[in-house]
């Protein structure tokens, strides 16, 4: 029988700053593999040694999906038969409870039956489990598959009643519950052609429980696999989320790159956004000692959004050797989470430059006397006016230099700090 599900229904707007645990949208620029050793974004080649045959790249369109976060951006990711697999870790193992994983799907072809995603613990790059399988089913349809080891063991892949069309981007939702006991732990997958039901639906498209296949030591890592020739599907896949809550799948707030740098005393915090719903903004919060924060200003979000955007926030108060930042991101109806914390280390306390403004001379001392310091006045076009170097305190003469700013940069063989100065 072919049959297509059709649920909708709206998602929950739960906050997911922590709670999901990988986010994403293979948002890379080029035509670079996603394990490639030259780019940091957490994917992992499987094979030792790496195997580059049919390498894994993000070069398919964006898939898009009413009502799922993330839609339409970044890109997807073809698989196809035999080559590359990779892997890549979410932040948290999971050793109990619910491990939900959800992407969007669209499938071209399809053969006698092969798995292209799995789940494993984030020590193994083997240990597979809620291996989900595709197989033809009939021209222009296929089945979903689920198989809760890496073995032949019973159960065997289980596979859907229902199928599914080719060239029909779905919403597949693939589930590991950890259940106590040996060999008692169950493998889902709920597949979706439009909405997103605010609760798990009490019937999946297809599910396995129990038999002899030894249960999973834990769950934090996702695997996507171009099988044998003969059996694996045709497909792309986008927009991935690993996370313990069914509704955190499709995010209120998918948030990355936050970070900070310091120039003059002040620290400039960016951070970016690839998608929002009901986002009211970022409260920023300080602390000096990494424990204790306090609010120091709020930067107002978008509500809702399906672009990426960003956000600065500036803290001209930083004289401490090492100030903490983190994000407090606050939705209309007041839940809130929070971002990870970062650190800036004002290397410039380490260094003192006087006086500033400046007539004829810049003095120039280094905390550590016996520190070596390198120093460079530049203009405002970029062209190096003066120069010293020596250990411990520097004075440079500055007498013909005209009035106006310049910058001064100096490399204390530990980092490189540039400081704005005035001539009076």
């Amino acid at each position: 029988m072919k049959k297509i599900f059709t649920l909708v229904l709206f998602c929950l707007g739960v906050s997911a700053f922590a709670q999901t645990t990988l986010m994403e949208n293979f948002i890379f620029s080029g035509n670079d593999t996603l394990a490639a050793q030259s780019v940091n974004n957490g994917w992992i080649n499987t094979a030792s040694p790496a195997l580059l045959t049919n390498a894994i790249r993000a070069t398919g369109t964006p898939l898009t999906y009413t009502g799922y976060t993330g839609s339409g951006l970044g890109s997807s990711v073809p698989l196809t038969t035999s080559g590359q697999d990779i892997l890549k870790d979410g932040k948290v193992s999971y050793t109990s409870g619910n491990v939900y994983a959800s992407f969007l799907l669209r499938v071209t072809a399809a053969q006698t039956g092969d798995y292209f995603f799995g789940l494993l613990p984030q020590t193994s790059t083997t240990a597979f489990t809620a291996r989900t399988f595709l197989k033809l089913q009939s021209t222009g349809y296929y089945k979903v598959g689920i198989m809760k080891g890496s073995t032949t063991l019973e159960p065997v892949t289980a596979y859907s009643t229902d199928s599914f069309a080719f060239n029909t981007t779905y919403l597949m939702v693939v589930k590991y519950e950890i259940i106590s006991g040996i060999t008692n732990d169950s493998c889902k997958v709920y597949m979706f052609s439009s909405g997103i039901p605010s609760t798990e639906p009490t019937i999946a498209t297809v599910s396995t429980v129990g038999g002899t296949n030894v249960d999973a030591t834990a769950i934090g890592r996702v695997l996507l696999r171009q099988g044998s020739s003969s059996a694996s599907p045709t497909l792309t896949i986008g927009n991935l989320r690993l996370s313990p809550i069914w509704a955190n799948g499709p995010l209120p707030v998918e948030f990355s790159g936050f970070k900070g740098t310091i120039l003059n005393n002040t620290v400039n915090l960016d951070w970016n956004t690839s998608s929002e719903i009901s986002n009211k903004g970022f409260e920023v919060e300080r602390s000096f000692n990494g424990n204790e924060f306090e609010s120091i200003g709020f930067v107002k979000g978008a509500g809702n959004s399906n672009k990426l955007l960003s956000y600065q926030f500036n803290d001209e108060n930083a004289r401490f050797p090492v100030t903490f930042y983190r994000l407090k991101q606050i939705d209309f109806d007041g839940k809130f989470d929070y971002s990870s914390i970062i650190s800036i280390s004002n290397d410039e306390n380490k260094i003192e430059i006087t006086p500033n403004p400046f007539v004829e001379t810049v003095n120039i001392q280094a905390l550590n006397q016996d520190q070596f310091v390198s120093a460079e006045i530049i203009d405002i076009t970029g062209k190096v006016k003066a120069s010293l170097s020596g250990k411990g305190n520097l004075t440079m003469d500055t007498k013909d230099l005209s009035q106006g700013i310049y910058f001064i940069r100096i490399n204390n063989s530990e980092k490189v700090i540039v400081k704005r100065i005035i001539k009076n």
